[in-house]
């Protein structure tokens, strides 16, 4: 119950909170872990769309997340403020983007389930701070099921997808 109050909280403390803006240069795929990172390879992509469906180019993606064992540092640091493992995208003209990662780890000792961290943001638009956990993580709560700051999403031969909305 106090992984859900304090994911609650947290989520609640993201509201208002100014996005890591990726440089205008930056390209539409990527590689947030190299091929040298230990751990089960996975490729994400997907799309930002606005709610009428329609893609939105240019759109700016900040991406971070732990290593295999659970860790944002260098073992055993661990801060979130500062990951090893992030990456600045720009979603492209049809608002694609992709990257290539390791799955991440749950923190060591919690229960909290393994997630991605994405914050994205686009002129005249709201920025949307969300989590994709993963489909059958023994940690993802049934409060995470319905919180719009997690997206669960089945890992499929090493892919995931997500559609990231931006009202």
């Amino acid at each position: 119950m106090r992984l859900v109050v304090a994911t609650l909280l947290l989520s609640a403390s993201l509201i208002g909170q100014s996005v890591h803006e990726a440089p205008a240069t930056a390209p539409s795929t990527g590689r947030l872990a190299s091929p040298q990172e230990p751990g089960d390879r996975l490729t994400v992509s997907g799309v930002v769309v606005g709610a009428d469906g329609s893609p939105i180019a240019n759109a700016s993606l900040y991406i971070y997340q732990t290593d295999r064992e659970g860790y944002y540092g260098v073992k055993p640091a661990s801060d979130s403020n500062n990951p090893r493992l992030k990456l600045f995208l720009r979603s492209d003209a049809k608002g694609a983007w992709s990257f290539d990662t390791v799955k991440p780890g749950s923190y060591p000792g919690s229960r909290n389930p393994a997630h991605i961290h994405f914050e994205v943001a686009a002129p005249g638009r709201a920025n949307r701070f969300f989590e994709i956990v993963f489909e059958g993580d023994p940690y993802v709560t049934d409060q995470m099921k319905t919180n719009p700051a997690f997206s669960i999403r089945r890992i499929e031969g090493g892919r995931v997808t997500e559609r990231i909305v931006l009202k």
